[in-house]
């Protein structure tokens, strides 16, 4: 009678369709609570190394994941390509030495589980395996094709990301980039009135009391201050209505009644009440808010996610503010925006009206030092660190004002740690960093001069 043969042998590949249970083949380590803590207790620079001396073989009838490869290569070599494909990706991981293993955490919070393995039988070389554990499925697929073909050696992670730039999507972002460009011009004020109805949209979910609506309406808003996704005109009026609470510009609230919207801006004062009452008190509203010591909380779970959300929103509504020239690309529709009036708002007046405003909604408590003390916990969170990054070069290439607060409150010093973080582990934190230090050291150098 023939031996039957290992689902773990040269293919590599499982034919069986019932389920296994591999938990047990991932071993006590990787999910005890007590090694969680242990690595929680690691200092930044053991978290940014991987280096395991031993790998497990694969067990017999282990049904590996199609996401997997086999790479002829030895173990250290894999290692390193892995590694490095996470720090250019700019994938948080944490290492397991012992198990030589990595949890995965990608900015869409895509979560995955990577395993190395020594394949049965004679072959030399070593099975790269990654399971998606939570998050977009489209999104793992990206992220796992890309870690794996930078560990075969198929494709120079280096060249990949100076290519195609930080952003996994970037190559479809591009397609649809040069879609758009073949479409039909829009009539801006009915693109304007698309924006507003799509803004009161993500409204009525945010204010929901499900969780799972809320992350719903936060990713719509995203996707609204995101100009690659929904184009100029849309992102502006979303930005204005995260930053300000309204879709006029600052210089209109002086303007007589008669001037003023047309629609009820309630919804849009409630939507940046309740992502600067998740950035800096995480929760929504008066709800009760979950600390860092409540991770054991499912519902802290979910609010850690609101919160990355709420991170992301204003990043993006930032950046279109400070980086595009609001006189030029935004043609105010006269039934949204008032009309007769001598000039639109800059972005410098935007950033400050921003920053006001943040003090008074927020319990006296500024949104700068919150977004200083979230960068400063880069080791642990370095992808929100990165949005709290960007939110804060974009305040200080916007503002003077707050680029002088930004080095009042020791930003520096916060940034520089950050840096040493994003320089090891992180591509975009990296990038974010080095544009605040240009910025405050610009700023540094033109006091000097004068």
């Amino acid at each position: 009678m023939a031996r039957p043969t290992s689902l773990a042998g040269p293919s590599l590949r499982s034919s069986s369709t019932s389920e296994i249970d591999k938990s047990s083949y991932f071993g006590s380590i990787s999910k005890s609570k007590e090694d969680s803590k242990e690595s929680a207790k690691l200092p930044s620079e053991g978290r940014s190394s991987w280096s395991p001396t031993e790998v497990r073989q694969v067990p017999a009838f282990y049904p590996l994941e199609r996401s997997s490869r086999f790479v002829e290569a030895d173990l250290s070599k894999v290692v390193f390509r892995v590694s490095e494909a996470n720090r250019l990706l700019s994938i948080y991981a944490e290492y397991c030495d012992k198990t030589a293993t990595a949890t995965l955490l990608t900015s869409e919070n895509v979560e995955m589980h990577l395993s190395l393995w020594r394949p049965s039988g004679k072959e030399e070389g070593i099975v790269v395996e990654i399971q998606r554990r939570k998050g977009d499925s489209i999104t793992f697929h990206r992220y796992s094709r890309c870690i794996l073909d930078a560990a075969a050696g198929d494709i120079d992670i280096h060249d990949h990301v100076g290519k195609n730039g930080d952003d996994i999507d970037a190559v479809f972002s591009r397609k649809v980039q040069r879609m758009l460009t073949l479409e039909i011009p829009k009539d801006s004020g009915s693109e304007a009135e698309n924006a507003i109805i799509a803004i009161e949209i993500a409204h009525g979910l945010v204010m929901k009391d499900r969780i799972d609506a809320r992350q719903l309406g936060l990713e719509s808003l995203c996707l609204l201050t995101d100009p690659k996704k929904t184009g100029l005109t849309t992102a502006v009026i979303a930005s204005r209505v995260v930053l300000l609470g309204s879709a006029r510009d600052v210089d209109s609230k002086k303007s007589p009644p008669e001037e003023a919207l047309l629609c009820d801006e309630t919804p849009f004062q409630e939507i940046r009440q309740a992502l600067l009452s998740l950035i800096q008190f995480r929760r929504i509203g008066n709800g009760d808010d979950f600390g860092e010591g409540d991770a054991s909380s499912e519902e802290s779970e979910h609010i850690t996610v609101l919160h990355n959300l709420a991170l992301a929103v204003l990043a993006n509504a930032l950046d279109v503010i400070s980086n595009e020239e609001i006189e030029s690309t935004f043609s105010p529709d006269p039934e949204i925006v008032p009309v007769g009036r001598a000039r639109l708002d800059t972005s410098e007046s935007i950033s400050e009206q921003f920053l006001e405003d943040s003090l008074e909604c927020s319990e006296n408590r500024e949104i700068m030092k919150t977004l200083i003390s979230e960068l400063g916990k880069a080791g642990m969170k370095p992808h929100n660190a990165c949005l709290s990054a960007k939110c804060i070069g974009s305040l200080c290439r916007a503002s003077d004002k707050a680029r002088k607060r930004a080095k009042e409150l020791g930003a520096k010093n916060v940034v520089q740690t950050a840096l040493d973080v994003g320089t090891r582990t992180h591509l975009k934190l990296e990038r974010e960093c080095n544009k605040i230090m240009t910025s405050l050291t610009n700023e540094t150098r033109s006091n000097n001069t004068e």
